[in-house]
This record gives C-alpha cells, structure tokens and sequence, in this order.
C-alpha cells in the first residue's frame, strides 16, 4: 500500500430493509439515534453509477450508536428502485445457502454491549423475540454473554458482552481443523 493514503475508519455499513419506520423503531430500540434522515432525498443519478447500477432510488436513515467522531454508524436503506423485497421477518435466507442442505446462512450484525443479560429482559419485556437466552459466562473464550435476536428484515442483531476489556473472542485455547 502507498504511504499517500490510508483508510481511516468505517465510515458506516448499510443495512437494506423492507420497511424504513419499522427498522428505524427496532433499532432505536437498541440505543441508535438518527443522524440524517434521508426518507424523501431523491438520489443523482451518480449514486446508481457509483454502484454499477442502472437506477437507484431509495429512503434512508443514517444512524448512530456511540460517541465521539468514530461512533458506529449505520445507515438503513429501503430500496425503492430496484425494489428490493428482502428475506423477510425470520427468515435469514437472501445471504445464500450452504451446500446440499440448504441451510440458511444468517446476515448478522454484532454489537459490543453493555450487560447484556439486562438488554435482553428490558428488549424482551418490549416484544423482541430471541432466538435463545442469553449464555452464561465462557471464559474459555473469554464472553461475558451473548443473545441474538432477528431485526424485522431477518438480520440475526447480535449483542455480545466481552469480559473485562477484551475486544474480541480469544481463540488460543479452542480446537483447530487440521
């Protein structure tokens, strides 16, 4: 790589959804705050040339979760033109299959937490569905807890609580394929 640039940081991720009120209320839910909203812009026709696109027409949201010039960003996008119909609500299958089986290869969103036994009662209590409890502590890989729930396009939202200041699962002590 040449020394006269560098990426910085993740800018923000798009997430595409079947209907622009019902996600902006899941994850506002979740402690995200509108940054932008962009429900009625009409997109130039560069946006579609930027993505290779023969049209481009869509309502969004830009979103923010965290403090400071590198908060986590997410900007939700339901897509007008093309039209987008996506997995819908359970069903995580639009990101493909896996071999013979066709079992379902999940889009999932993970998001560091702060206790999360206590995100799942509160978001619980509200009417998020969970795919299971909440885990009981691993120090083997060094979580706290985890509990993952479906956002109402089928994304698997993760929240996963590190223990201490960890920044990632630790993987030394678990199996490897030879």
């Amino acid at each position: 790589m040449s020394k006269d640039w560098e990426v910085q940081s993740l800018f923000h991720f798009v997430l595409n959804v079947t209907n622009l009120e019902r996600s902006l209320e899941f994850y506002q839910r979740l402690g995200f705050r509108v940054l932008r909203d962009n429900r009625d812009v009409v997109w130039p026709p560069m946006v579609a040339e930027n993505f290779g696109m023969k049209v481009a027409q869509g309502r969004g949201a830009l979103l923010g979760i965290g403090d400071g010039p590198d908060h986590t960003r997410l900007d939700l996008i339901e897509w007008l033109e093309p039209r987008w119909t996506g997995a819908g609500p359970g069903d995580a299958t639009t990101a493909g299959t896996a071999g013979p089986t066709g079992e379902p290869i999940p889009r999932i969103l993970a998001l560091r937490t702060r206790n999360v036994r206590a995100a799942w009662a509160d978001l619980k209590q509200q009417g998020v569905e969970f795919i299971r409890e909440p885990r009981e502590p691993n120090p083997t890989v060094g979580i706290e807890s985890v509990v993952c729930c479906r956002d109402p396009d089928g994304t698997v939202v993760e929240l996963i609580e590190y223990m201490g200041d960890r920044l990632g699962s630790r993987i030394d002590l678990l199996e490897r394929r030879a």
